[in-house]
C-alpha cells in the first residue's frame, strides 16, 4: 500500500540523511540510520558484497571508503509503501565517485526496508544492484 504523506516524508529524510552521511564518510552517521540488529542485511551489486549484521555493514562501509569518494547520489523513481511500523521503498540510484583521481557514475538500482521504532525509521535492508550487461533489453534472460 501507499505510504501516507507523514510517512513517505520521514523515510525520504531517513534516505537522503543515511546517503548525505555515507558521502561524508561519517561512520557514526550512517549508523545512527541503522538498527543494530544481528539479522540487518546489505546486498551490494558485487560478487561479495554482502552483509549480515551490523559488523560486517561497518567492514563493508569502511571497504567503500577506502577504494572511492562519492561525489553526488542521484535518485529518481522513488517509490514509498507501507504497513504500521514498516514501510520498504524502491528508487533509481546513481553514484557518482572518484577512484583513483578518476571520475566514474555507477547506474543501479535501490531497495531497501525501515522500521519504526521508538519514532524513528531505521533500515533493516538495502539491496543494490545495476543492470545486466550480458542480458539483452527485451528480453528476461541472457542468451545462454
Amino acid at each position: 500500500m501507499n505510504a501516507d504523506q507523514k510517512t513517505l516524508t520521514e523515510v525520504t529524510q531517513t534516505l537522503k540523511g543515511m546517503f548525505e552521511a555515507y558521502k561524508r564518510k561519517d561512520l557514526s552517521g550512517v549508523l545512527s540510520y541503522w538498527a543494530t540488529d544481528s539479522d540487518i542485511v546489505i546486498i551490494g551489486s558485487g560478487e561479495d558484497e554482502k552483509a549480515v549484521g551490523i559488523g560486517k555493514v561497518v567492514e563493508g562501509l569502511l571497504r567503500d571508503w577506502a577504494q572511492a569518494d562519492i561525489t553526488a547520489i542521484g535518485v529518481k523513481n522513488f517509490t514509498v509503501s507501507a504497513a504500521g511500523v514498516v514501510a520498504w521503498f524502491a528508487a533509481d540510484f546513481t553514484y557518482n565517485y572518484k577512484v583513483q583521481g578518476k571520475e566514474g557514475a555507477l547506474p543501479g538500482r535501490l531497495t531497501g526496508v525501515v522500521e519504526k521504532r521508538n519514532g524513528k525509521w531505521l533500515w533493516v535492508q538495502m539491496h543494490f544492484s545495476t543492470p545486466s550487461t550480458v542480458q539483452d533489453k527485451g528480453q528476461s534472460w541472457p542468451k545462454p
